[in-house]
């Protein structure tokens, strides 16, 4: 499975069809479009959630914020705003804080990532069993068509344990946020992001799916 954060986009169905899978796609984006919406609120509630055990006495984190321009603020203020209309992040009170790092991507536009380097030093690790790949090759020794998903933000369609929020707390000159959905960076990310994938996916695993 592929995973990318990049906006969804329609027309990007369409690249190198000729008119009649043009239109045969035209009418399954028509009748799913709910697909290509941007998602907007918590996801549904799932038994499983990102949790954030820390080692026992270690010290919070606490850095403050890295040094930015007038123009990487007004950014960071923007995508926030939007964080916060989404349903994202909420405003927070923690005696924990990671700072802003701002990454230019290829189209131009600005990435926000949260540096929890420091979080991640006295996180514990979720030690989610890797799938081993001579297995996965050999499933796929005579499959002759291959297909993908490509989710958008797929972190966010999980949620934070509500009892760890505080944890995630980033720092901006507007007041500090925490997360109220998984954001990139924790260590434990694409763990939970994996078991939250199987446990969706295991009606169909090792059938058209292989284990993620």
């Amino acid at each position: 499975m592929v995973v990318k954060e990049k906006k969804p986009d329609k027309t990007n169905v369409f690249e190198g069809c000729d008119a009649k899978q043009k239109a045969d796609l035209e009418r399954v984006v028509s009748e799913y479009d709910i697909l290509f919406q941007e998602t907007k609120g918590l996801p549904p509630k799932r038994e499983i959630v990102l949790d954030i055990h820390l080692q026992q006495d270690a010290p919070f984190p606490n850095i403050g914020m890295y040094r930015l321009s007038a123009l990487e603020n007004a950014e960071i203020k923007k995508q926030v705003q939007e964080l916060l209309e989404k349903g994202f992040v909420r405003l927070s009170t923690s005696p924990c804080r990671s700072p802003i790092v701002l990454v230019r991507k290829k189209d131009g536009s600005w990435k926000m990532c949260i540096d929890y380097r420091a979080l991640n030093k006295i996180t514990i690790k979720n030690h989610y069993p890797l799938p081993r790949i001579d297995d996965l090759l050999d499933q796929l020794k005579e499959v002759i068509y291959f297909s993908k998903l490509d989710l958008h933000s797929g972190y966010h369609h999980v949620k934070v344990a509500e009892q760890d929020a505080w944890k995630t707390t980033f720092e901006t000159k507007q007041g500090m946020y925490e997360w109220l959905v998984m954001p990139f960076g924790l260590t434990n990310a694409l763990a939970t992001f994996m078991r939250v994938m199987n446990d969706v996916l295991r009606p169909f695993i090792d059938d058209f799916v292989l284990y993620i």
